[in-house]
């Protein structure tokens, strides 16, 4: 399942099987989205485009450049934080999720080694932390002022997590953050964001652990079994499932654009009827 969000002031998502964003379906056919013919794929290889049931698209990266003048995603690596004055100075900056709710920490240490503190306390080191550009918020300003963040810590539950952040986490004494925060502030059209909220039909329910890593796993272009285990619920870091702007023309699962909590209300918007070429089930 992937969702498709919009931060309304009831606080509730939409959710498309395998989709984001609805983006209207002007231009959609059985073979094509505005212009674009949606084949169908070869081998492990996913498709340019493809269009669920009540027309909603899930566009390559490509494509959703090409049609929107949007970038979906980058990604620039951090390798410090600045000073938070709301934590006496220290280099400790809080993570939260697409509703702002918090679901860790990540702090700095002596020597700019990065860790990744979970809700509970558990801390684990950072080995890579990006910045992936705008993504799905609360509001307009967290969109705006809070990179979504990538942290990938070997040895935490689910190799980590993604979360929003403050922008003035990032140390710009630091050529990387600095370069980081460049790519944020120009990323072509400000990200896709949440994307229009779609046509609900069914009723709204409480979203739940898709439980994907328990019966599923994910085939790369070459045919390599890869785990999906990132996509289901994480409990360490306030429970929260990714949902994605795009699937296709992405090695592995999609590009996340935010995350929410398990048992956030949610309504469907749209379906496949068959899953990505990736998708491999036990």
């Amino acid at each position: 399942m992937r969702l498709a969000a919009t931060a309304r002031p009831r606080r509730r998502l939409l959710w498309a099987t395998a989709l984001v964003a609805a983006i209207p379906a002007a231009g959609v056919s059985a073979r094509g989205y505005g212009g674009r013919r949606c084949t169908p794929p070869s081998g492990y290889r996913i498709a340019d485009c493809r269009v669920a049931e009540h027309g909603t698209p899930d566009l390559s990266r490509a494509a959703w450049r090409a049609r929107h003048g949007e970038q979906v995603t980058i990604s620039s690596p951090v390798d410090g934080l600045a000073p938070n004055p709301a934590a006496g100075g220290a280099p400790i900056w809080p993570l939260v999720d697409s509703l702002g709710q918090p679901i860790g920490q990540l702090e700095a240490g002596p020597r700019g080694r990065l860790t990744l503190v979970a809700v509970g306390g558990a801390a684990y080191r950072a080995t890579s932390v990006n910045v992936r550009g705008h993504g799905c918020a609360a509001s307009a300003s967290q969109s705006a002022g809070s990179p979504l963040v990538q942290i990938i810590a070997g040895r935490a539950p689910s190799g980590g997590t993604q979360a929003f952040i403050d922008g003035a986490a990032l140390d710009t004494s630091s050529a990387a953050d600095t370069a980081a925060l460049k790519a944020f502030d120009t990323q072509l059209g400000g990200g896709t964001g949440c994307g229009p909220a779609g046509r609900e039909i069914s009723g709204v329910r409480p979203l739940a652990n898709p439980n994907v890593g328990a019966s599923a796993h994910a085939r790369l272009s070459d045919g390599a079994l890869n785990t999906v285990t990132e996509y289901d619920a994480k409990p360490a870091f306030g429970d929260v499932v990714y949902f994605m702007s795009n699937t296709t023309e992405v090695s592995v699962g999609g590009v996340a654009r935010g995350m929410v909590r398990v048992g956030t209300p949610v309504a469907k918007v749209d379906s496949f009827t068959t899953c990505d070429p990736t998708a491999t089930a036990r």
